[in-house]
């Protein structure tokens, strides 16, 4: 929308600060929820909230504003669309302020009602595609509800994991140095029966030195093929017999053990999965309609005549 978002977020933040007192967060979380509260406030859900129909008795009305009620559910659609971070505070240590906000936005909705932007034809169309936003949204949510089912999602993950059999893993460390001397010294120590872990810690360079260059288990192509080819050639307990060179420099490399990759589970993939077959029922909404429809792409009408698209001036350099 045109509005700049900052100057709607500074008019919201003014009686969000006045309840500092009230609210045991600390100065970053409430800027963090003033910004979020301009967000909602300048959102396609924002437009769809300002007439609501009559609430049940188990949503209680927990504020007035000049006798409107704000809804218990009207606190809890607002603290749902909070950032992550500020999600994972308890409700009631931000209710004071998420209530002052929702009162600030009542405010400056009665404001613009009295001014009659609600007639300014900018207004209007702002509003309109508000609501067909929500409307939209709306079909797309109901139709992916229906479209995707729990049997379907655990369908789908059984079938991606049979297009991606289990790899082969390794579990290694490795000695990294500047030369091809300082390698071979390094591997003569191990080969005289020097702790590894301990030789790595003393003098790899790299960044996994602190814990002896330990680097978990990979795949063959997670690592750079020359490093790769050399560490799967090898068994559990073993040391590469010479130095590897890389682009990162001269390694030493001993596998700790070997594994086939595990798939992950059904439950920690979920939201994943559910993501990308929303995608993919969006897209086939979007198609079915477009085979029924009928869309004309006229010319594009120009002052002075001519059907050209208007061009856009290049921006002025800076100097």
């Amino acid at each position: 929308m045109p509005c700049p978002k900052r100057d709607l977020a500074y008019a919201l933040g003014r009686p969000f600060s006045a309840s500092q007192a009230s609210l045991a967060v600390t100065r970053s979380i409430r800027s963090a929820l003033l910004i979020a509260a301009a967000v909602v406030a300048l959102s396609p859900a924002a437009f769809a909230q300002q007439k609501q129909p009559a609430k049940a008795a188990d949503d209680p009305v927990v504020a007035r504003v000049n006798g409107q009620p704000i809804h218990r559910s009207t606190v809890l659609d607002f603290y749902s669309q909070l950032p992550p971070q500020m999600a994972q505070i308890p409700l009631e240590q931000i209710l004071p302020g998420i209530i002052n906000e929702l009162a600030a936005r009542r405010l400056l909705s009665e404001a613009a009602e009295k001014a009659k932007l609600g007639d300014n034809a900018d207004v209007k169309k702002q509003l309109q595609s508000a609501r067909e936003q929500v409307l939209q949204q709306a079909y797309l949510d109901r139709k992916v509800k229906e479209e995707i089912t729990d049997a379907k999602m655990k369908a789908r993950y059984d079938e991606l994991i049979q297009q991606q059999p289990p790899q082969e893993e390794v579990h290694a460390r490795h000695i990294l140095v500047a030369s091809e001397a300082d390698a071979k010294a390094a591997l003569d120590e191990v080969k005289k029966g020097a702790d590894f872990t301990e030789v790595s810690k003393k003098r790899s360079t790299g960044p996994t030195a602190a814990t002896g260059g330990d680097l978990g288990f990979f795949t063959k192509d997670k690592m750079v093929p020359p490093f790769a080819e050399a560490a799967f050639k090898l068994q559990p307990g073993q040391v590469t017999e010479v130095p590897v060179q890389t682009q990162f420099g001269w390694h030493v490399i001993k596998v700790e053990a070997r594994r086939k990759s595990e798939p992950p589970k059904f439950e920690d993939v979920r939201g994943q999965v559910q993501e990308m077959m929303s995608g993919e029922v969006v897209e086939k909404i979007v198609a079915d309609l477009r085979k029924g429809a009928k869309i004309e792409t006229l010319d594009w009408p120009q002052e002075g005549g001519g059907n050209r698209l208007p061009t856009i001036a290049p921006a002025p350099k800076k100097n």
